[in-house]
């Protein structure tokens, strides 16, 4: 009686387990930057400092190269001063205007001479308001004279040194190359009746070295890339997590096992 009931146990578990078994499946993976991107600042100058080098990790906000700021400090000190000097000017032309409204009210002017003090007020305040657009325009050249890291990331490429003159009139130079760090995407490629039972969002696990991590399936392509067996193929990236401190390089050869 108890080799039966242990018989049927062993076939109830097997039902369960078997096809969960089966159905697992191990795929060769490549790896590659979750985010890559090259990065330049819109504005010329020339460059004072750079503080990172190839290799370097950095924390988002983390400076990276810094222009020559005197320039800048220049530009947005006399914009400053200009938006000082027609502030005054726009209040005063306001004054004048109220005054011109009065003596017209007790018919001391014409109406010529109030629309002239309407003119006046208007071409002032217009000046006024266009040279704290300038002064506005300064400080942020000056902001962008600094270039920091977007997220956390690695430098993959520096591409600037210290006295390098930027000119980004035309077209923004690249100055380093970034990749965000700690994570990565590891890319497989399956048959297209495979795709049914993913999901974007869907829990899988990624083997990179022996040592397993676990990740979401962040793509799944639209377009077939590659042909097996006369069949398409279509891309699905996986994006797992890892501590930054480990080595981990795109071109990697990992293994994702699809639930």
């Amino acid at each position: 009686m108890n080799k039966i009931a242990d018989s049927a146990m062993v076939c109830f578990i097997l039902a369960f387990i078997l096809p969960a078994a089966l159905w697992a499946k191990d795929i060769d993976a490549t790896l590659h930057w979750s985010r890559k991107v090259e990065l330049s600042t819109p504005v010329s100058g020339v460059v004072s400092e750079v503080l990172v080098n190839i290799g370097d990790h950095v924390r988002n906000g983390q400076p990276l190269l810094r222009l020559d700021e005197r320039p800048f400090k220049a530009q947005m000190e006399k914009a400053s001063a200009e938006v000082e000097r027609l502030k005054v000017k726009s209040e005063e032309a306001q004054r004048e205007l109220k005054r011109a409204k009065e003596m017209h009210e007790r018919d001391l002017i014409a109406d010529h001479e109030l629309e002239l003090a309407r003119i006046g007020f208007v071409t002032s305040n217009s000046e006024y308001q266009a040279a704290q657009a300038v002064l506005i325009q300064a400080e942020l050249n000056l902001e962008y004279s600094e270039v920091s890291a977007p997220f956390d990331c690695v430098v993959l490429q520096r591409k600037a040194e210290v006295g390098q003159t930027i000119v980004s009139a035309m077209q923004p130079i690249p100055l380093f190359v970034l990749a965000e760090a700690g994570h990565m995407l590891a890319r497989i490629k399956i048959a297209g009746e495979e795709l049914s039972a993913l999901s974007k969002g869907q829990k899988v696990s990624v083997k990179v070295a022996g040592k397993k991590y676990k990740g979401v399936i962040n793509r799944i392509g639209m377009e077939p890339d590659g042909i097996r067996n006369g069949k398409p193929l279509y891309e699905v990236d996986v994006k797992f997590s890892f501590d930054p401190t480990t080595i981990i390089r795109p071109g990697q050869s990992a293994t994702v096992t699809l639930p």
